[in-house]
């Protein structure tokens, strides 16, 4: 695996083909990028998983915010088994409460499911209005992974709260930056942060994952002294 390990999302299976081992050590899939990401088909999950990639799955309902119903929970709970089934190795989610705060009994519930598979809490972790207390219900509730951008709009401008949740976790939970995580910045959001991986949605004005972005951001993370 490279030094600094990449995590692409993408909503086709057939997008993979713009992909390597080389470029991408993980892929989160969902459905429907353009609502910032929703559970994807079981049959889609499989496909991508017969390509050979390590792939985490999207649970999530709904597009909007990230206040879920009990009906929206207990759909999320039908959700993760089938997506392990098809053959995910991990599943992503995420969940607030009306005081915008991780509910820890119904994540708990969630993460519980998931049959011991590596938990992603996803970007809902910067709507949080307390990330540090927050991040603490992450750990505990067993996710291994949360994905954030630093409660910011891109990882790059959240960098230093970035940095300071890379020093909380203390290696008891991966801070994955993502967010607008691109060539040009990505090598000194590594080296000031500290993150141990990044997330990309690997485009820029395209529909599919950019190979040259791909090819660039590859180049530029070789560059980096341990």
């Amino acid at each position: 695996m490279t030094k600094y390990p990449v995590e692409v999302c993408i909503d086709q299976p057939d997008h993979i083909r713009f992909l390597s081992p080389e470029n991408c050590q993980r892929i989160e899939l969902c459905s429907h990028l353009e609502e910032d990401g929703l559970t994807p088909s079981a049959v889609a999950v499989k496909s991508v998983c017969d390509s050979g990639f390590e792939v985490v799955a999207m649970v999530r309902p709904r597009s909007g915010d990230f206040v879920h119903s009990a009906e929206e929970i207990e759909l999320m709970k039908q959700t993760i088994p089938e997506m392990l089934e098809a053959g995910a190795s991990g599943i992503v989610l995420g969940l607030l409460d009306g005081q915008g705060r991780v509910p820890e009994k119904e994540l708990g519930e969630l993460v519980a499911l998931c049959s011991d598979k590596p938990v992603t809490f996803h970007r809902a972790f910067d709507r949080s209005v307390d990330r540090v207390a927050d991040l603490e219900i992450l750990i505990a509730s067993g996710c291994q992974r949360v994905l954030t951008s630093g409660g910011e709009a891109t990882a790059w401008e959240g960098r230093e709260e970035l940095g300071q949740l890379v020093i909380q976790a203390n290696s008891r939970i991966d801070i994955i930056a993502g967010g607008g995580v691109r060539p040009g910045h990505a090598a000194e959001l590594i080296s000031t942060t500290r993150v141990p991986w990044i997330h990309l949605s690997a485009r820029r004005d395209s529909p599919h994952p950019d190979p040259d972005l791909m090819r660039d951001l590859q180049l530029e993370l070789a560059s980096i002294d341990r």
